[in-house]
């Protein structure tokens, strides 16, 4: 039996773009669920290049054993096609902490990846990228 989970995110994808939307403090029941949920929702696009927001402007904390799980999880997103990656984040010393553990054994990767701390910021960052963001997805972020 798994403890509950603690947290919670909202996925949302179209036209080969993530949308993660991440909240509150994680548990590794959480972090489970969530790589779980990416993988299931990004292999739709099967081996083509997707790009991704990952919105964590409220997401607090994660626990050291979520750690390795969620190191899982960015190198499955590297290793499957992810191309172009941005953080939305505010500057924060806990996030910057957490982001480092989280990439510490990172494969080598081609991906493009900026962190950017307001929707403006990233929205034109992509359009630099020459990505579009689907917009319904915009829609979604701004009302978060």
């Amino acid at each position: 039996m798994h403890p509950a989970s603690h947290g919670y995110y909202q996925l949302h994808s179209e036209q080969g773009f993530l949308l993660a939307q991440l909240y509150d403090s994680w548990n590794v029941t959480t972090t489970q669920e969530y790589r779980s949920d990416i993988q299931q929702e990004m292999s739709q696009y099967g081996a083509k290049p997707w790009a991704a927001i990952f919105d964590i402007r409220h997401w607090q904390f994660l626990t050291p054993e979520s750690l390795p799980i969620m190191q899982q999880q960015i190198g499955w997103c590297l290793q499957n096609q992810l191309s172009h990656c941005i953080y939305l984040a505010p500057d924060s010393g806990i996030l910057e902490y957490l982001k480092q553990q989280a990439h510490a054994d990172v494969p080598k990767h081609n991906c493009k990846f900026v962190q950017l701390s307001t929707i403006e910021q990233s929205l034109n960052q992509f359009k630099e990228w020459q990505v579009n963001v689907p917009a319904k997805l915009i829609s979604q972020l701004r009302i978060s």
